[in-house]
């Protein structure tokens, strides 16, 4: 008969597998979410075996950047109807509609009806997503006349069903599970071959302006995003970090756009006056469709900022004039000010850089965790802005 594996919330199975033929979900998990869970059988068995669960509301991020935002859903949605066979009866549904049936769906409340065998396709949605109550709205908007109707939903891509699904806030405190341990009992697999986690290509390189950029995005990451850290690498900078400086980094941009490069690739820019220059510049290559240009952001902090330069000391706004990454650093505790120093004709302005940074980098790596009492505030925003581009 074989071993079966799963992926699912609660009782509602989003996609299934025997022996050999399963679908790879590691990378919706980290090996920390390994523990017992609820496996369902027929005749109402329950059994606590070893497989991987996390909570629908960590499993959002990773889905994103997996390519399951709220934004390329509805192209997941028109690629699956164009590739759906035209020999198969599709439904008269939009995605905007699905979108607004599953976000109303309480996944709590589905009880599978488990029986023993196979199903035929089409089959298990027909006779346990149909005739469940809380699929109601679907069942009432759509003409169930043929099996092929059926086969079109168990076609969906299940993680496109599970990001709507995430839409109902009501679902986030519920786990995702993945039942793997009758595979790995069966012989058909074993742990370190079923978890192979976030691939090469599914991670985003960030490439900065210097190594202190990218130490301190980083050591955020691993302080207030631990459970996305996986999907991001960084350039050596330990030895011959070879983008040093912000004229070196367009350099490299213009490299990568004529190389057409495949990897995910985020590049980030200061937001000061060359930074400004040199991430307007890079916009306008041909850039290739993985890669993503971005500046550090304004913020509301830059916009009245003490600074010292040929006339005195002045408050400022230093958006798109002298904001390094050091600026959102925890700054709370100290009397930060931006000297203005070299003056760019070009722009008829002087550029500026934070005053005694390096001593702030230093104290930002002492911070121990999260719960430390520094300011994360800025760094936080910072680092959304990064997932933003990178979704």
């Amino acid at each position: 008969m074989g071993s079966y594996i799963s992926l699912g919330v609660g009782e509602l199975e989003l996609d299934w597998g025997k022996n050999f033929g399963f679908r790879d979900y590691s990378k919706l998990f980290l090996p920390t979410d390994k523990k017992d869970i609820p496996y369902y059988y027929a005749d109402g068995e329950v059994i606590l075996k070893p497989g991987y669960s996390t909570s629908l509301g960590r499993v959002k991020n990773r889905l994103e950047l997996l390519g399951y935002s709220l934004q390329k859903l509805n192209n997941h949605f028109q690629e699956h109807n164009d590739n759906y066979p035209d020999y198969l009866e599709q439904p008269k549904i939009s995605f905007e509609t699905m979108l607004a049936i599953f976000s109303k769906i309480n996944i709590k409340d589905y009880k599978n009806k488990k029986e023993g065998g196979d199903y035929d396709l089409g089959e298990f949605v027909m006779e346990n997503i149909f005739q469940n109550e809380i699929f109601k709205d679907l069942k009432d908007y759509i003409d169930i006349n043929d099996e092929d109707i059926g086969a079109y939903f168990e076609n969906l891509d299940p993680l496109s069903t599970l990001r709507l699904l995430i839409e109902n806030r009501n679902n986030l405190e519920m786990n995702l599970e993945w039942r793997t341990q009758d595979v790995i009992d069966g012989g058909w697999t074993n742990e370190k071959e079923i978890f192979v986690g976030v691939e090469e290509v599914d991670k985003f390189l960030i490439v900065t302006e210097g190594s202190s950029d990218t130490f301190i995005i980083k050591k955020s990451l691993e302080l207030l995003k631990p459970d996305i850290l996986d999907f991001f690498t960084f350039v050596d900078m330990e030895e011959n970090y070879p983008f040093t400086g912000t004229g070196n980094l367009y350099r490299f941009c213009q490299g990568l756009t004529s190389i057409r490069i495949q990897n995910k690739t985020l590049v980030l820019f200061d937001n000061d006056l060359e930074g400004i220059d040199k991430f307007n510049k890079a916009n306008n290559l041909n850039l290739p469709s993985q890669m993503k240009i971005m500046k550090l952001p304004d913020l509301e902090e830059f916009t009245n900022f003490l600074t010292i330069g040929p006339t005195g000391k002045t408050n400022e706004n230093i958006n798109g004039k002298a904001v390094a990454i050091e600026c959102f650093l925890d700054l709370t505790k100290s009397n930060p000010k931006i000297r203005w120093t070299n003056y760019n004709k070009d722009f008829d302005a002087y550029q500026g850089s934070l005053e005694n940074k390096d001593d702030y980098v230093r104290k930002f790596k002492t911070v121990k965790n999260a719960e430390d009492n520094y300011d994360f505030t800025k760094l936080t925003r910072l680092l959304d802005e990064i997932y933003k581009n990178c979704i």
